[in-house]
């Protein structure tokens, strides 16, 4: 079997949702970020496409739109939104600096065509859920990582994840995979002790817990 035969032959071995993946994966890694690639890359896409249409997608914590890319390619060609919550500012407990990436996170998506999916909330995540109503079909939790702000994104917004729905949490470790290096326990502790007691289906993909809200 020569080269271009053996690829033909694992190509059609791939799921539709694979062969998908693999087309969008060049533009987004391309995209600065700190998911686990590009096992959580795929996660986030296969998750977004698989909602029914006219979801609602809430990140709390975008960065410069590495996981925004990820869930608006797999909302494309949908009526399906997502609604990216972020001072896109960083900040000194988690990034070690301040530095504005809003016109970095814009470029990004506009770059991929998806900016009609995707709606920046800027702000501190507690202020922008004071006025939220939206039911959440996933809720994606990827904003401070110290214990409190963790505790009071998942309050906030939990209680409008419709019943049936995602929630997941990236940086659920207590190290940093393959460095050995301290990682974030806040998240880990909110996880284990609040979110999880409360979600069904519980499943993992590298540093990523989730769960599904009962029904």
């Amino acid at each position: 079997m020569n080269l271009l035969n053996a690829y033909q032959t694992i190509k059609q071995r791939l799921s539709a949702d694979e062969r998908a993946f693999l087309r969008i994966w060049p533009a987004v890694d391309r995209i600065e970020g700190f998911l686990v690639s590009p096992h959580q890359e795929r996660w986030l896409f296969n998750a977004a496409k698989r909602l029914s249409d006219h979801a609602t997608i809430v990140e709390i914590g975008s960065f410069k739109g590495r996981s925004t890319t990820c869930l608006a390619y797999g909302v494309k060609g949908s009526a399906k939104h997502i609604f990216a919550i972020d001072t896109f500012e960083g900040n000194d407990k988690d990034f070690g600096r301040k530095a504005s990436y809003y016109d970095t996170f814009l470029a990004n998506l506009t770059g991929n065509g998806l900016s009609s999916y995707v709606t920046a909330l800027r702000g501190i995540s507690s202020e922008v859920g004071k006025t939220w109503r939206r039911p959440i079909d996933l809720l994606f939790i990827d904003g401070g990582h110290e214990y409190e702000d963790v505790l009071t994104d998942f309050e906030t917004f939990y209680p409008y994840v419709v019943p049936g729905g995602l929630v997941a949490f990236h940086d659920v470790h207590d190290f940093a995979v393959n460095r050995g290096e301290p990682g974030f326990p806040g998240v880990l502790k909110v996880w284990e002790e609040i979110a999880a007691p409360q979600l069904v289906q519980h499943e993992r993909c590298a540093t990523l817990a989730i769960g599904r809200k009962p029904s």
